[in-house]
């Protein structure tokens, strides 16, 4: 189950990738004070507000959509930190998938995205399965691996169970997802 929520998770990758090639064709304009780091040298050289960017599959039909309160760049590291981001996934014959979150930190070339802050991941019910919801406080995605890790707790809620852990890995190329530590489970045949 949680296997099947990676390739959700590594969707949010690519569409946030696809959203950094979109901000980088809109206009510049100042940053504002709201987005400078408080005593930091750290400053913003981009800044984009209220967007939204769509990534097209062959068909012509949007296949990801990344929707943010604010997207805003750093030269000095080559970082990118995402106000609110809210990633919805729609790949044909798989259920729709989208992920939330307060905001998001990716590293220069995408290496590592940090999901932090009320991080949901929800994927809508579809082929026989119902709908998966898992909640934590920090998602670090490593794309090029195709892994997802927390050392935060987790909570995974299907139709007929709630799995409670602290810490969890996902390995999308082997399919193994281990939940690391204080694993409970309880199912529930009444829902």
């Amino acid at each position: 189950m949680i296997s099947r929520l990676l390739p959700a998770i590594l969707l949010l990758i690519l569409v946030l990738l696809a959203a950094l090639s979109f901000w980088q064709n809109q206009p510049a304009r100042a940053p504002s004070p709201a987005h400078e780091d408080n005593g930091s040298r750290r400053a913003p050289d981009y800044v984009v507000e209220n967007f939204s960017a769509a990534r097209m599959g062959e068909d012509g039909a949007a296949r990801h959509m990344l929707i943010g309160k604010s997207m805003v760049h750093y030269p000095e590291d080559d970082t990118t930190d995402v106000e609110k981001p809210h990633f919805i996934g729609t790949e044909s014959g798989k259920p729709a998938v989208q992920i939330t979150a307060d905001e998001a930190r990716m590293s220069a070339k995408g290496e590592n995205i940090y999901l932090i802050g009320n991080v949901k991941v929800l994927r809508n019910a579809g082929k026989g399965r119902g709908e998966t919801i898992m909640t934590t406080s920090l998602l670090h995605l490593i794309p090029d691996d195709d892994i997802a890790k927390t050392n935060k707790p987790v909570v995974i809620s299907e139709t007929n169970a709630t799995m409670k852990a602290v810490g969890m890995e996902m390995n999308n190329r082997t399919n193994v997802t281990r939940l690391l530590s204080q694993v409970r489970v309880v199912h529930d045949k009444r829902r």
